[in-house]
């Protein structure tokens, strides 16, 4: 058994390390053969969980969560599997496990899980309150269309829309994304045509009774075609168009030639949803940051502690002394760790390594 927590904990440490170099498909994979080793080891899954929403594979993420939970719950699987969720626009899904994080959490990280919280509900209204009522400028029109909507709005929050003047549409922004969503429901995938340009983009939905709505919007910067998507849903269809130069737009629409005004270094593929809404002051690109520096001021206990010091002393070293981390731990079987790479370089700890008092070591396979 202490072979093994001694196995599964080098392979932790290594997919701690990938993880500090940014190198995620590593980190995945150390993680995996930690999990292999260790299947009921909570950590491996949560970890592995982070490094799955650092490629961006939400549903893996969320699965690797919930399976963390299943074996011993925690705040940080609980907001993994919230992070994942939002992703996934599964909005109820991750309302309940940022609320759940709350409730484990105490003082600590209180302000940002709830943020996430108020960010869910925003996204849960959007869904349920569909279009707007007609603007005044339409109080000119029959009684019969006016009141129609007053009686039927429960019910029509799920019904299709039928009538163009009543789409509206709504935009927020990241640092490297702008998305727009066309508040449009029950609209079929194959009834929806977008056609994205370097400044502009063009958008036509066939709904209900052969009416057709256009949206056609010429861009406050240029943004970068082909990496630009739309995806639709029960509530609403949205645009995820890719900046061409990073930075924030004073509004949506423009020339294409707006200044830009320059945010604070974010990672370059932070997924959209961490953007500002537009008309909103909260910026949702802090809140990982937050998160991050938080979990840096933690002050862990054990095991985690001491993972936690060879994380830094990796992520503050250079070249040489990660080569020697990584030497020593892998060939020793986790029984040496170095940072002296002049002695690391010449040593054959594989040859040399000794067993703990009272084991041997055997070669398997």
């Amino acid at each position: 058994p202490s072979r093994t927590m001694s196995t599964a904990n080098a392979e932790l440490f290594l997919g701690h390390a990938a993880m500090v170099d940014e190198d995620y498909d590593s980190a995945l994979a150390h993680y995996s053969s930690a999990i292999e080793i260790e299947p009921n080891n909570a950590d491996c899954y949560s970890k592995r969980a982070a490094a799955q929403l650092k490629r961006s594979r939400y549903t893996e993420a969320a699965s690797d969560a919930t399976a963390s939970i299943k074996l011993e719950p925690s705040p940080k699987a609980y907001l993994r599997k919230g992070l994942a969720c939002f992703a996934l626009q599964e909005y109820e899904s991750a309302r309940a496990a940022f609320g759940k994080a709350i409730q484990m959490e105490g003082s600590g990280g209180l302000g940002e899980l709830k943020r996430w919280m108020r960010k869910c509900d925003a996204e849960l209204h959007l869904e349920k309150a569909g279009p707007a009522p007609a603007a005044a400028a339409t109080s000119g029109a029959s009684p019969a269309a006016t009141a129609a909507p007053m009686g039927s709005t429960a019910a029509g929050v799920h019904q299709p829309v039928v009538d163009p003047s009543r789409v509206r549409h709504e935009w927020y922004q990241t640092n490297t994304h702008v998305v727009v969503s066309i508040l449009a429901r029950q609209v079929a995938q194959d009834k929806v045509s977008v056609q994205f340009e370097a400044a502009g983009v063009g958008v036509t939905i066939e709904l209900e009774r052969g009416a057709e709505y256009q949206l056609n919007l010429s861009l406050f910067q240029k943004i970068m075609p082909d990496e630009c998507k739309f995806a639709v849903s029960a509530t609403k269809v949205e645009l995820t168009m890719r900046k061409q130069a990073a930075g924030k737009w004073e509004s949506l629409e423009g020339e294409g030639e707006g200044e830009l005004q320059v945010a604070s270094v974010v990672d370059a593929s932070a997924a959209p949803s961490k953007g500002v809404y537009s008309g909103s002051k909260k910026d949702w690109n802090n809140i990982e940051t937050d998160l991050k520096r938080q979990e840096e001021e933690e002050k862990p206990e054990g095991e985690e502690a001491l993972n936690k010091l060879f994380r830094d002393i990796y992520g503050k070293a250079n070249e040489d002394t990660r080569r020697a981390m990584n030497k020593s731990f892998q060939t020793s079987g986790g029984t040496v760790l170095s940072t002296n790479w002049g002695e690391v370089a010449a040593k054959d700890y594989e040859k040399d390594r000794t067993a703990p008092e009272g084991q041997e070591w055997k070669k398997w396979g």
